[in-house]
């Protein structure tokens, strides 16, 4: 019997709400470094962005509605130099 194993995390979808999106695209784009990809046209009218970093994606999808200060969802990025990115 063959044992059935995840290969790899294929993406991590994250959101934010639709009046930051411009901001988020900064953060990611800009500050982080990060990679824009280009989405499937079919997803291109949710709005949002996809990124990819050392062949992970990362999207950033909008939603309205969620209290961010409640949620424990994060992405954690492990950097070289803290000292610099503090």
């Amino acid at each position: 019997m063959t044992e059935a194993k995840i290969a790899r995390i294929h993406h991590v979808q994250i959101t934010v709400p639709s009046e930051r999106i411009d901001e988020a695209r900064s953060f990611y784009l800009d500050l982080l470094g990060l990679q824009e990809i280009p989405k499937p046209e079919a997803l291109k009218k949710r709005g949002g962005f996809w990124t990819v970093l050392a062949g992970q994606e990362i999207h950033i999808s909008i939603e309205d509605g969620v209290d961010r200060n409640l949620t424990k969802a994060h992405i954690v990025y492990q950097v070289e130099n803290l000292a610099a990115w503090r």
